[in-house]
């Protein structure tokens, strides 16, 4: 008995120490298989999801984001008792009773597993949903889960209750792109979560389990079902009572309409530099996920104005090309099956009720030609069932053939442009069809609901529904969307901010930004920078240029230039206010030559021009290439009184505690610091680097301040050119603008002073139009991206001032009128417009024209005369 009791003792030790081991071991290979890298709930614990970056035009108004994850956290204390509570209710009831898991859920999901024979049904509490959210990976399997338990457990053990029901909300998707609470609220509801109703609450609690499948906006019969069922637990839980069940049960919420944000729309060539940029100095990450808020100079009111301006200036010019011809055209036996595709492209099938709606004023869709009239010159337009529009003439005449290499011929009849089955683009115009559609000249017009189906006429035996309720005929033109791009900068002339930017027709269809990226040939927008070298060099606004023939070869390459006049003949001796007015190019290229050519590439490099310049005579007529950001800043020196101005697009860039991370950004790469100008006889003595030192291209190095261009007067800060040189090239633009021949005659529509130039490039591939006000500095830029023509005709004046005149209508609203402010050492004399003299009393051909003091004219005509003074006295058709 000893023994046995003894062997019994062992044996009975051995197995508990078996036991032991087992339990051990199983112990071990647990945490070594799930429990060893458990995540740290520090992450947790330092609360930082992604959030959405923001940015804001200049008085904080919402213009585009950027985001892997839509979120906006809502604050903590925030959000009203019943939208946690609704969440409660749908998710885990047993939220505030448990430890972070609910044991009786657990067994009841593995019962259901097990007869299943894999996992089907989850037994997660809202602590455990927020584990697989924030710390572990999404896939479904034991291991997974049991790891999602014991970090519930943790986080119950660190966290309160309405701290994990804070963190849930604000991490959990809802479908729409909408992450947290505060962002669905807005996504849904158009309302930050503060404001949810119950029955708002209700709804956005019945998402978390399928986003997509319960979205109100795909599927709002199965959203109304899980709203319905997250009432009922509320009430069932004791959360609401049954009038309120009630109530809210009968009241559905409102949701906010989907619509395009037209600010996000109209400003997303700007905030797209803005990321560029930003992602470049503080890494990806940390824009998209690190919830900036990005404050912008941008304003964008006038934003939508410069790309509604871009968008009509450009479908202008697509319309003087022409029309293109139909999409495509399908015979008379296929108008019917054509139809009805057109009807579910444009969505204007009839709904339960029979009824049909119509284009909105504006909207483009495509449209088939069902007849066309050429006595009553229309065309009937059909867009779907019972969707009909009329096209007449007048509304279509610019439909011409499409040739850019000749002045088009003029439409006179409707049938010079459609013909039946045709399919093309229509926009529907406001206001009535021009032609109505007879009906009978004795007869009264039969009601609504027995008016002729013109569709069901064409189609013997194919008659619509009875209960069709058709939308009145429409009046429609053709719509086409232009081939040619353009661009518009806009900025504050004293501190640079942009205002506005477009950098294309659509940046849908195309990313590229015209105003910041493309570099182009500027034309005679860079004569200004000729003109003003020669004032800092003792010229003046009436000396004698020459405008002749000229021929010029290039004692290198060969090459022989003969420069032309864009008007093909010759002025003789002008004025050089005259010449600038009429934008003479041989005059010019005279004028450039004789003050010297690196002179003025100096001079254009002090205000702000940095792309390479070619050091030969055709940079007079601009056959270097800039960009719209460089060249507007450069123009915005004359009325900035001849400082230098900064482009600014970013003010600040704040992180998701208001920490300033970035101040003032300007827009594009800076010119390098003037240094301090020589005096002359500085120049002489000290060694400098001189303009004959050409890198491999034939492109003149980049030179300091004292090259070429020495003005005593010229301080060492932003200050580029006298404030009196300014003042003169204003007065010079000016003129351009209120002289009748000047180029810039468009302006005058506006009603203030203006300034500006046109320039357009050889066989009208490139036109421009820049121009300022006292306060405001815009560039336009129009032309192709592969460089091939604009068309006949389309110059800086035609194709780009129309669109300047048209946004600067709307920048320059509400600001007051002011006058170009004339500095000292100024004088102002009454000068003849036949001669350039001083004007008689008895002139009546005359203008004001300001000098710099010391350079006016000290003759008059009567005392050259009086002189005897044989000289020529110059043509009045030069002036």
């Amino acid at each position: 008995m000893a023994f046995i009791r003894s062997g019994g003792v062992r044996v009975l030790l051995v197995l508990v120490l078996l036991l032991a081991f087992g339990a051990g071991a199983g112990a071990t290979f647990i945490y070594v298989s799930f429990l060893r890298d458990l995540p740290d709930l520090r992450s947790v614990e330092d609360y930082q999801p992604a959030l959405t970056s923001r940015v804001l035009d200049h008085e904080g108004r919402l213009i585009g984001t950027y985001a892997t994850e839509r979120r906006e956290l809502a604050p903590i204390g925030s959000l009203p008792d019943h939208v946690g509570l609704a969440f409660v209710a749908a998710e885990d009831s047993k939220f505030f009773e448990h430890a972070g898991i609910d044991w009786v859920s657990i067994v009841r999901a593995a019962w259901v597993d097990i007869r299943a024979g894999g996992i089907k049904q989850g037994a997660s509490t809202i602590t455990m949903q927020l584990v697989k959210q924030m710390l572990l990976s999404p896939e479904r399997r034991f291991s997974r889960k049991l790891r999602e338990m014991v970090l519930a457990r943790k986080i119950e053990q660190h966290f309160t209750k309405d701290e994990i029901l804070y963190l849930y909300l604000n991490q959990i998707y809802f479908g729409s792109g909408a992450w947290g609470i505060q962002e669905a609220a807005r996504t849904y509801f158009g309302k930050p979560a503060s404001e949810l109703s119950i029955s708002e609450a209700a709804l956005l609690a019945g998402l978390p389990q399928r986003p997509s499948a319960y979205s109100p906006f795909a599927n709002p019969e199965l959203a109304e079902g899980r709203r319905s069922y997250v009432l009922r637990r509320m009430l069932s839980d004791g959360i609401i009572d049954q009038a309120t069940h009630d109530a809210s049960l009968e009241a559905p919420p409102e949701l906010a309409e989907r619509v395009r944000n037209e600010d996000i729309a109209a400003a997303k060539h700007f905030t797209e530099e803005v990321r560029r940029y930003l992602f470049e100095r503080l890494g990806g990450d940390k824009v998209l996920e690190g919830g900036l808020t990005i404050e912008t100079t941008l304003d964008i009111e006038l934003q939508r104005a410069a790309v509604d301006s871009v968008r009509r200036g450009l479908e202008a010019h697509d319309r003087r090309r022409g029309y293109a011809g139909p999409i495509r055209r399908v015979a008379v036996e296929d108008l019917s099956a054509e139809l009805e595709k057109l009807a579910e492209a444009n969505d204007l099938v009839p709904d339960e009720e029979g009824v049909v709606r119509g284009l909105d004023v504006g909207e483009d869709a495509e449209g088939l030609v069902l007849s066309v009239d050429p006595e009553a010159a229309v065309a009937l337009i059909a867009f779907g069932s019972g969707v009909e529009g009329q096209a007449a003439l007048p509304d279509v005449e610019w439909a011409r053939e499409a040739d850019v290499k000749r002045r088009p011929r003029p439409v006179k009849q409707i049938t010079q442009i459609f013909e039946v089955g045709d399919v093309a683009r229509f926009v529907r115009l406001d206001g009535e069809p021009l032609v109505a559609l007879e009906v009978g000249e004795e007869e009264e017009p039969p009601p609504a609901e027995e008016a002729p189906n013109f569709v069901s006429e064409l189609f013997e035996g194919e008659t619509p529904a009875p209960t069709l309720v058709k939308p009145p005929l429409a009046r429609v033109s053709i719509h086409q969307t232009p081939k040619v791009e353009g661009a518009l900068l806009s900025m504050e002339v004293d501190t640079g901010d942009v205002r506005a930017m477009v950098g294309g027709y659509d940046y849908d269809r195309s990313q590229f930004n015209r105003a910041t990226q493309a570099l182009r040939q500027p034309g005679s927008a860079f004569k200004p920078f000729i003109y003003g070298a020669a004032l800092s060099r003792g010229y003046t606004p009436v000396s004698t240029l020459y405008d002749r023939p000229a021929v010029y070869e290039d004692p290198v390459s060969g090459f022989v230039w003969r420069p032309q006049n864009y008007s093909r003949h010759f002025f003789g001796p002008l004025p050089m206010r005259a010449a600038l007015v009429r934008s003479v190019n041989n005059a010019t290229v005279h004028l450039f030559r004789d003050i010297g050519v690196d002179y003025v590439i100096d001079y254009a490099r002090r205000l702000g021009i940095q792309s390479p310049l070619s050091r030969d005579l055709s940079l007079a007529l601009g056959s270097s290439s800039v960009n719209l950001v460089e060249l507007t800043s450069a123009y915005a020196v004359f009325p900035n009184r001849g400082r230098r101005v900064t482009p600014r697009f970013i003010t600040r860039v704040l992180d998701r505690d208001g920490t300033v991370l970035l101040e003032d950004i300007p827009l594009g790469p800076q010119p390098p610091p003037l240094l301090k100008p020589l005096e002359l006889e500085d120049l002489q003595n000290q060694e400098i680097t001189r303009f004959d030192e050409q890198d491999e291209d034939g492109v003149e190095p980049v030179l300091n301040v004292g090259d070429g261009y020495p003005d005593a007067e010229i301080i060492p800060t932003d200050q580029v050119i006298s404030e009196a040189a300014a003042y003169l090239m204003c007065d010079l633009l000016q003129a351009v603008v209120k002289d009748p021949r000047g180029t810039g005659w468009r302006l005058r529509e506006l009603g203030r002073p203006l300034a500006g130039k046109t320039g357009t490039t050889n066989d009208q591939k490139d036109a421009w139009f820049m121009g300022f006000s006292p306060g405001i500095v815009t560039g336009v830029w129009v032309g192709r991206d592969d460089s091939t023509i604009l068309g006949w005709g389309e110059t800086g004046s035609r194709a780009a001032a129309p669109i300047w005149v048209d946004y600067m209508r709307d920048a320059l609203d509400g600001r007051p009128v002011l006058n170009f402010q004339e500095p000292e050492k100024i004088v102002t004399v009454r000068i003849d417009r036949t001669n350039g003299l001083i004007a008689d009393v008895g002139t009546s051909d005359a203008y004001f024209q300001p000098f710099l003091e010391g350079t006016e004219p000290s003759e008059s005509t009567t005392s050259r005369k009086s002189a005897g003074d044989t000289q020529r006295t110059l043509r009045e058709d030069f002036f």
